[in-house]
Parts: C-alpha cells; sequence; structure tokens
C-alpha cells in the first residue's frame, strides 16, 4: 500500500496520491491511521443513474459522483471505500477523495474543517474564507510569494480544542488566466487538466508545505475590494460564529449532514474558534497585481493587540 501523511495523520491507500507527502516506515503509529481501499460499495437501486447522491447514517457517509464513482467513510472516519466507475484514473478519482470524501474523514476524526485557505505566516496561522471566484487561491498563493508556508488550500483542519491548524498537502488550485502572474519560478508545477469541467489547475508545491502544526492566529473573511491596499476590520462575535459556520466544509451537505452528535460537535466546535480566534474582514485590494501588499498588512495586523478576542 501507499503510505502518506498528511493532517497529523497516516494514510495507507491503494491508490496512488501524488499530491499527499509521503510517509516513511516509522512515520505514524499505524493504530491511528486511515485507511483507503477500493471496494464495492452498495447503493440503492437507481443511485447510480443520478448524477450526484449523498447519503449519511450513523456509521458514516456514502457519495456518488456518476463521472468517478463511488465513495464511503467509515469507522469513525479511519476508513475510505472507493468504488470507481469504470476507465477512471487514479488521478480523477483524487478531486473528490481529497475534497468533500476526506473532508468528512477529518470531521469525524474530530476536526473542525473549513472551505477555506490557510497559510504559516511568520508562525501564525492565516485562514482565508471566501466564496468562489473572490481570490481565496490566489490570496494565499501571494502570501506565499511573501515567504509564507502553505497549510492547506480547500481543506483547513482544526483542532477546535487547542486552536491548531494541522497541515495538509501541498498543492494550490489556481483559475486558468491567472498562472502567468501567480506562478513565480520552476519550484511551482502545474499538473495536467483531467476533465473538462474542472476549471482550476492544480499548482504542486510540496516544497512550501508546513512542517508541523501552527497555532490559528487570524481567521479572515475575504471580499473584493476597490482600493490600492488591503482593508482590515474586526467583527462583533456573533458574526464571527456565523461566518466561521458558513465555511465550514460540512454545511455544503446541506442539513442531512447536520444531525446528531456529529452536529452538535460541529457547532460547539464553531463556537469555539470563533471565541478564540480574532477574525478579521479582509478587504482586497483591486487587482491581482496588487496582492504582494497582502502580507505587509497582514503583519501589521498580526503585530497589533487582539481587541476582538473573546473569553
Amino acid at each position: 500500500m501507499h503510505r502518506y501523511q498528511s493532517y497529523g495523520l497516516l494514510f495507507l491507500s491503494d491508490i496512488e496520491l501524488p499530491e499527499l507527502s509521503p510517509a516513511g516506515p516509522d512515520a505514524l503509529p499505524e493504530d491511528g491511521s486511515v485507511r483507503i481501499h477500493r471496494r464495492a460499495i452498495e447503493l440503492p437501486a437507481g443511485v447510480r443513474d443520478l448524477p450526484t447522491w449523498t447519503a449519511f447514517g450513523p456509521e458514516g457517509v456514502r457519495f456518488w459522483w456518476q463521472t468517478v464513482g463511488a465513495f464511503e467513510v467509515c469507522d469513525g472516519g479511519r476508513t475510505i471505500l472507493v468504488d470507481p466507475a469504470p476507465d477512471v484514473s487514479d488521478d480523477l478519482i483524487a478531486f473528490p477523495l481529497l475534497g468533500p470524501v476526506l473532508s468528512e474523514c477529518l470531521r469525524r476524526c474530530g476536526y473542525f474543517v473549513l472551505h477555506a485557505s490557510a497559510v504559516d505566516l511568520d508562525g501564525q496561522g492565516i485562514v482565508l474564507m471566501a466564496d468562489k471566484g473572490t481570490g481565496k487561491s490566489s490570496s494565499s498563493a501571494a502570501l506565499l510569494r511573501a515567504g509564507a508556508r502553505l497549510l492547506a488550500d480547500d481543506l483547513v483542519a482544526i483542532d477546535p480544542a487547542t486552536g491548531l491548524i494541522w497541515p495538509g498537502f501541498g498543492q494550490v488550485k489556481l483559475a486558468q488566466e491567472n498562472l502567468s502572474h501567480q506562478l513565480p519560478g520552476q519550484d511551482w508545477q502545474a499538473r495536467p487538466q483531467v476533465h473538462e469541467q474542472i476549471d482550476k489547475v492544480r499548482v504542486m508545491v510540496p516544497e512550501l508545505l508546513a512542517r508541523a502544526p501552527i497555532p490559528a492566529a487570524r481567521l479572515c473573511l475575504l471580499s473584493r475590494g476597490r482600493g490600492e491596499i488591503p482593508e482590515l476590520s474586526p467583527l462583533a462575535l456573533q458574526d464571527r460564529i456565523s461566518a466561521v459556520l458558513d465555511f465550514s466544509y460540512a454545511v455544503r451537505f446541506g442539513k442531512d449532514g447536520m444531525t446528531g452528535d456529529l452536529a452538535a460537535r460541529h457547532f460547539q466546535g464553531a463556537v469555539m474558534l470563533a471565541r478564540s480566534v480574532p477574525l478579521r474582514r479582509l478587504e482586497l485590494p483591486c487587482g491581482i497585481d496588487r496582492l504582494d501588499t497582502l502580507a505587509p498588512a497582514l503583519r501589521r495586523d498580526l503585530d497589533t493587540q487582539s481587541e476582538d478576542r473573546s473569553e
């Protein structure tokens, strides 16, 4: 089996996942591992005729994408089963596997998972939350060019009890039209597209991945601005809780993913993060060419006393 290390977990996988960092033979204890197996998955009648389908249950969650196949997360997040559609490559399987499927694995392993990007800026974790097309990945790429290290792009996993952000894998997804501006050198490797409906390019930056968990210092809610420099402003506690819940990955699954004990732990985790980590509204400068002003603005904000931290 392939052995990988990501999000503080050891992954033992039947499927090759070059996005993840290889794990040495003694990297982590195998009794705390997540196992990824190719197995047949039973689905209800008619489901395989649908474009997509998701079902949550007390024992786990099952996913179906007609263009990729079926997936199941079970054993408290410690097992992921993959039942690929005919002639589907491992490269295409990785898109849902390292996205919504992995998000449920991490959530069931105790993490609070945000649909966001995160970087280690001078030893402090910066989380960037934004709607699609706002500039989340472009902003994290700008911070990497300014000396930050990548924690995660798309799936940010935080331990709500400690506030630590665990490093994911060394990849960012960038819009095709931004590649010429965003790729600073040969160390940033764009991977080929594998499906016509995927509108972003996967860019591998394994050497820029953080090597250890980093304490979350700022949660940033991004919006597009009209000025030449970024503007940061604090939010009230209730707005911070709402923002954390809105950008948690689990809300993408609707109310079915928010029931029982899992939903209660999810809300508790959101409140813990909103209370313990300052959240800023971050208005981005107008134009991708001005994103080099983002790192100085965040460093100035980090140097100030956080007036919005709540007990």
